[in-house]
């Protein structure tokens, strides 16, 4: 099971999936004020706290299927073909994730820009190592795919000798 390189690239998957819960996606600073984009919401970061101004739960719920999905392809090692298409899937989910999270940074920019009638040249913004992670997601989910497909493969090209 873990021993096949494709669990160790579902297994990287759900790793990094799981930081995100720790890290940041974007940070955002400016008229003396700090706002901080997470998997779990957008807060304004200030002396007395931090005050929540948008709610990611989608996102946190799709972080959080991904995970499982990945966990469990790695458990479902008896069943090639069904590894295959769920990692497909995961493909997918992933994919979705991204767009779901830029959507979210989209929505975040915009509250800031209409709580303080600004523009963008007066608010900066970094991007933090939860924006790189869900794209390093993709590339292993690829590799993981492309392992599946050349197992099977393997497996076919073993029986057809017999």
């Amino acid at each position: 099971m873990i021993q096949r390189i494709q669990s160790v690239y579902l297994l990287l998957i759900a790793i990094c999936q799981a930081l995100l819960f720790t890290t940041a996606l974007a940070t955002f600073t400016g008229y003396d004020s700090s706002f901080n984009l997470s998997l779990m919401g957008f807060y304004k970061i200030g002396v007395a706290g931090h005050e929540m101004l948008l709610n990611s739960y989608a996102l946190m719920a799709v972080n959080i299927l991904i995970i499982l999905l990945s966990v469990f392809i790695i458990f479902n090692f008896k069943n090639r073909k069904k590894q295959i298409l769920f990692t497909a899937f995961n493909f997918l989910l992933i994919c979705g994730f991204v767009v779901l999270m830029f959507y979210h940074y989209d929505n975040a920019k915009s509250l800031i820009d209409k709580a303080y009638n600004s523009s963008e040249a007066e608010i900066s913004t970094t991007f933090g190592i939860g924006m790189m992670l869900p794209l390093l997601s993709i590339v292993f989910n690829f590799m993981a795919l492309r392992a599946l497909k050349k197992d099977e493969e393997l497996v076919k090209n073993a029986n057809r000798i017999r």
